[in-house]
């Protein structure tokens, strides 16, 4: 049964996966698909169950959602500001605390947002004669850090003690606590596939090596240039470019405390000025808070200023640790405060084209200078650069005669402020709906790429394609990108992907098709996706898009290099995805630019 049973039959509600919460005797409600592990079909597949419609999943809904989590975020960075500094004795600007935590603080409302509002829409559409929840009166939901906020948010325990915090709140539900003992799992890390450790374990050693001899080669004044998302070579190039020699800096991790309850007692918030969803994500704030901020802040802050990095750089640049690296956040904050220039470089896609990728982003709000990949913004403080990740590529090596590779998503980690997991579901059956609707010849050439990451979720991805019986190969992400790109004459995109700005940059042919179509993108941006659309780059449906393959499938090349698609490429890609003949001149030059005109942005 499914979402669309009637509601009026009286059931028990279910908010986890632990089956120990479950009752068989009854009609049951799970609410959500993260509570039916695929493993144990075999188990719910017979129970008198249906699934909770979705929260936030109607056409046109995901924007105001996001308005709504930004506009909470934003006032509550000012609150917990001063709250933090009152806690540590410190005087940081709202600026500090927004290099510091602002990632995490928008994921964590966000998240509160959808469990606020899931159980919220369940309570009223739904008639529940009860619920289990399990004995977790101890158990913090603090995590160490920012990093494990975001898988704290997929643990089954975390998200179960949440819904048990809320249905609290509720006087009309019956709660049935179970004394089964509860195995705690904290600090939410993940280890790498045992495929790529080895691999990993190179890389890790080179870069432990060159990190070594940085502090050798540096001076305190010279640029400080961290985790770019530069080619090594071009890298390399700047830094040569802006007169020091090339510095592989690393960021160590941070071992932070366990949390500690009267240390977050002062951490309470104002409650009585507010209700509803903004009363209970200030209430659950100061137990959830990570506690790098609180227990061990101090300490991170020692940490942080005991690095070998220069004193007093002439400017601080980073594309990719401005989000979960502690130190190097507590580092930068301190920094930015005395003065120095802090300038970000566009990490991915979504940015100005993603409802989630506007100026609210820290790393953009914060930041002196934000290098885009092409686009401009921001009162001037958002500069068009060009696709980092390609910037010393020449050209794609591909096969003309290859196969067809499609490119999966990987299963969004639940911090989205709408039901993923539900979209998710749907977006695999897309997969599956354009996969048979190939012709099979064209079958039989076909690759389907799992991410390399799919393994560290709960979708069982590689099972559910087994079950399907397409007979296609599946790769599970053990094969580098690129190598799969180069033996195929086309490349299906399932998702709005960075791949998709390389690949434009480096004119590969492709096409796309999305769950949601254009739903996700800002209206300033659809203009452009619309230009894809019309040269036959993006298409509407799975069914659309298999046709498409099959219409172009013997000369892959000869549609691509059509005037009308090289066209969209070309005006999407100047947006969008551009590429730098001499990218080490014109990083040097907006960098230099942009410290010439730095006057101390005011904190």
């Amino acid at each position: 049964m499914g979402h669309n049973a009637l509601v009026s039959t009286r059931r028990y509600l279910i908010t986890t996966s632990d089956e120990r919460t479950w009752r068989f005797d009854r009609p049951v409600l799970f609410l959500g698909e993260w509570c039916r592990r695929y493993s144990r079909k075999h188990v719910w597949s017979k129970m008198d169950a249906v699934v909770a419609a979705p929260f936030g999943g109607a056409p046109g809904e995901m924007a105001q959602h996001i308005a709504r989590v930004q506009s909470v975020a934003a006032a509550l960075l000012s609150e917990i500001a001063t709250t933090l500094n009152r806690l540590h004795g410190t005087a940081h600007s709202e600026r500090y605390w927004n290099i510091v935590l602002g990632h995490w603080l928008q994921r964590y409302v966000s998240v509160a947002y959808n469990r606020f509002h899931t159980l919220k829409q369940v309570l009223g559409s739904y008639d529940i004669c009860g619920t289990g929840v399990l004995e977790t009166q101890g158990y913090s939901l603090a995590t160490l850090d920012s990093g494990s906020f975001i898988w704290a948010a997929n643990d089954d325990l975390w998200n179960h003690v949440l819904y048990a915090r809320l249905l609290a709140r509720c006087r009309n539900v019956v709660i049935e606590t179970s004394t089964a003992p509860v195995i705690e799992s904290r600090g939410f890390r993940q280890e790498l596939d045992p495929s790529t450790k080895a691999r990993s374990r190179i890389r890790q050693s080179l870069r432990s090596l060159a990190s070594r001899l940085s502090p050798l080669l540096s001076r305190d004044s010279d640029a400080f240039i961290i985790n770019s998302y530069l080619p090594v070579n071009v890298q390399a190039g700047l830094e040569f470019a802006l007169g020091q020699f090339p510095q592989f800096w690393r960021s160590p991790s941070f071992a932070s405390d366990e949390p500690h309850t009267e240390t977050r007692m002062s951490l309470r918030l104002r409650l009585e000025e507010h209700e509803g969803f903004d009363q209970f994500v200030r209430w659950q704030l100061p137990e959830a808070i990570p506690t790098c901020y609180v227990e061990s802040y101090r300490r991170l802050t020692r940490t942080a200023a005991t690095q070998p990095w220069p004193q007093s750089p002439k400017f601080i640049f980073t594309s990719n640790l401005f989000d979960t690296n502690e130190i190097f956040k507590a580092w930068v904050g301190e920094n930015v405060e005395n003065g120095v220039p802090y300038y970000t470089g566009q990490h991915g896609n979504n940015y100005e084209t993603h409802l989630l990728g506007g100026a609210a982003c820290p790393e953009r709000a914060t930041a002196d200078r934000f290098l885009t990949w092409g686009w401009s913004g921001d009162a001037g403080r958002a500069v068009p650069a060009f696709v980092f990740k390609t910037a010393s590529d020449c050209g794609a090596r591909r096969d003309p005669a290859g196969g067809l590779l499609l490119v999966e998503q990987l299963e969004p980690h639940l911090i989205s402020p709408i039901d993923s997991e539900y979209a998710f579901g749907e977006f695999q059956r897309e997969q599956f709906r354009f996969v048979e609707a190939l012709p099979e010849h064209i079958r039989q050439a076909l690759t389907v790429r799992l991410h390399a990451a799919h393994s560290f979720m709960r979708w069982s991805e590689e099972q559910r394609w087994a079950d399907r019986n397409l007979d296609v190969l599946i790769e599970t992400g053990a094969e580098p990108i690129k190598a799969l790109m180069a033996a195929s004459r086309l490349v299906m995109l399932s998702y709005d992907s960075t791949s998709m700005l390389e690949m434009f940059s480096l004119n590969v042919p492709m096409m796309c098709f999305w769950y949601g179509g254009l739903e996700h993108v800002v209206p300033d941006a659809k203009p452009y996706y619309e230009l894809l659309r019309n040269a036959g780059i993006l298409l509407d449906s799975p069914e659309a898009a298999a046709a498409a393959v099959a219409n172009q499938w013997t000369d892959v090349d000869q549609w691509w290099q059509s005037a009308n698609v090289q066209e969209a490429r070309s005006v999407f890609g100047a947006r969008y995805a551009r590429r730098a003949h001499r990218p080490v001149r014109t990083l040097k030059r907006l960098l230099l630019a942009g410290t010439m005109t730095h006057a101390g942005r005011a904190p």
